[in-house]
């Protein structure tokens, strides 16, 4: 059976069989916990999220994997421009390392004044075939 396709696109080969699961969903659901990822964007997308909540140490054999979003939440001056120049330049290095897959071409981070939270947005584009996509998280 031969693929078409259109010319000039290219395709994950791991996308050519929609039936086989690639990964995990992230966030979890409550129905059945685990749901499964058919496609490589969804699984990149489910990968960033753990990696923006993973503190580094916590994964086995990867001391370095993780940015620690949650203990960077609770630091004093987190409103600072050097603080959120630093975590941007975290968030930065750690994609670039743990998912090679994707640049990321916009990183926001903004505190929430008086409510400990931290939003962060990141824009990024998939080096397959250029297709950009955005994850954003409230903590």
């Amino acid at each position: 059976m031969a693929i078409s396709r259109k010319v000039g696109i290219r395709i994950d080969p791991l996308d050519l069989d929609t039936r086989k699961a690639i990964g995990t969903k992230i966030p979890f659901n409550k129905k059945s916990i685990f749901e499964a990822n058919f496609s490589t964007k969804e699984q990149i997308k489910s990968n960033l999220i753990n990696l923006l909540l993973t503190s580094q140490g916590e994964r086995i054999h990867e001391p370095s994997y993780g940015i620690g979003l949650r203990e960077i939440l609770f630091e004093p001056n987190i409103e600072t421009s050097d603080k959120i120049a630093q975590l941007k330049g975290l968030i930065n290095q750690n994609i670039s390392i743990h998912i090679p897959q994707i640049t990321a071409t916009d990183v926001k981070v903004d505190p929430i004044k008086n409510t400990n939270n931290l939003l962060v947005k990141i824009q990024y584009k998939v080096l397959v075939d250029g297709d950009t996509n955005e994850v954003s998280l409230k903590l």
